[in-house]
């Protein structure tokens, strides 16, 4: 079993390393999309101010509630194979 463990280890951090390197090439990608383009002219009408959230807010508490829910998740899982597995 601990073969099992090892292997999915080291293939867990070959994946999150690719996955890290390919993220960080698309956040560069992206920002050099964004130095090219040109700055958007002020609108002809001023707009009312409005108050929305940013944009790192939604995304903190949008990865909150999923780490919130992938622990309830394996919470429930645990307590699963706790009553699944054969008392010794």
């Amino acid at each position: 079993m601990t073969d099992y463990v090892a292997e999915a280890n080291k293939a867990t951090e070959q994946y999150l390393a690719t996955l890290a390197k390919a993220q960080e090439e698309y956040v560069k990608a992206v920002e050099t999309f964004v130095k090219q383009v040109p700055a958007l002219p002020k609108p002809a009408v001023e707009l009312p101010a409005v108050d929305l959230p940013s944009a790192g807010d939604i995304t903190a508490v949008s990865f909150d509630f999923a780490e919130k829910v992938l622990a309830q998740q394996r919470a429930t899982t645990d307590k699963l194979i706790a009553v699944l597995s054969p008392k010794a």
